[in-house]
């Protein structure tokens, strides 16, 4: 145990000694100057830092019309439901292919994008089908 702190009392045991309630100069929220006179309402300064001088202030002028945010889309220019699934679609089964050792060439590619647009089920059977092709063939060590 420390020498500068005391042992504190065992649990139960009042301590022999008592704080001192604080006083009124060092309660929260209590004036810094006592007697001074009273904030006007609605005024908020740092007790500690001199209100700013005029001359040290930031004049902005009016806002400009392009420094608004723009305006969200109106809902008939929203987009409705998922945005790019068949592309995420095609990009998986460009993925399994790849994976399976085919590089896709320009004409697949077409026939891709037409397996993606047939739905999530589709595709992943599709996927399904090549990946278990691409077991039972010979081993590839690397996308041709």
């Amino acid at each position: 145990m420390s020498h500068y702190r005391p042992t504190p009392p065992p649990y139960g045991v009042t301590p022999a000694y008592v704080l001192a309630p604080p006083r009124p100069e060092e309660r929260l929220g209590a004036p810094a100057e006592p007697q001074g006179p009273p904030p006007p309402p609605g005024y908020r300064a740092d007790p500690v830092l001199p209100p700013p001088r005029p001359e040290d202030r930031l004049h902005f002028g009016p806002p400009h019309p392009r420094d608004r945010p723009p305006m969200p889309p109106r809902p008939e220019e929203q987009r409705q439901g998922p945005v790019a699934m068949p592309d995420r679609r095609r990009l998986d089964l460009q993925a399994a292919l790849t994976a399976a050792g085919v590089a896709p060439t320009d004409g697949d590619l077409a026939a891709l994008a037409e397996i993606a647009a047939l739905g999530d089920t589709t595709v992943g059977t599709v996927i399904n089908w090549i990946g278990t092709a691409a077991r039972a063939s010979w081993p590839r060590p690397h996308a041709v």
